[in-house]
């Protein structure tokens, strides 16, 4: 694999990690016109349905009978035991994302310090 450019160009000046863009339409799918109100319905729906699946498996063990005698008529408590369950995913794997771009951003600089070639450029791994 040849590069036309070096892979790491344009990297002396990396915006931080708390500085990258954000594009919400990656994670979810959101139609055109109508971003505002399907963020809403996830808002509600997600937390939700993740509550019930939490309540399902590990207070009702899996049983559908003890699932059913559970008071789900609580949306708003059903709805913080799943938003709880969400936030904890969602920081975790960004706490995940920002020690892999540290690690990366790292050996970049290490590499343009040193001033020589990745092994990708030195050798074709390909």
């Amino acid at each position: 694999m040849i590069h036309t450019h070096p892979p790491h160009e344009g990297l002396d000046d990396p915006q931080p990690f708390s500085q990258q863009q954000v594009d919400l339409a990656k994670v979810f799918p959101l139609p055109e016109g109508y971003e505002r109100l399907f963020l809403g319905l996830y808002f509600i729906i997600i937390p939700y349905v993740v509550g019930l699946l939490f309540l399902f498996i590990f207070i009702a063990k899996g049983n559908f009978n003890s699932f059913l005698a559970l008071d789900l008529a609580m949306f708003a408590a059903v709805w913080a035991i799943g938003y709880e369950i969400c936030a904890s995913v969602a920081l975790s794997i960004i706490f995940y994302m920002m020690i892999k771009y540290n690690r990366t951003h790292k050996s970049v600089v290490r590499t343009k310090k040193r001033k020589t070639k990745p092994l990708h450029e030195v050798y074709d791994l390909s």
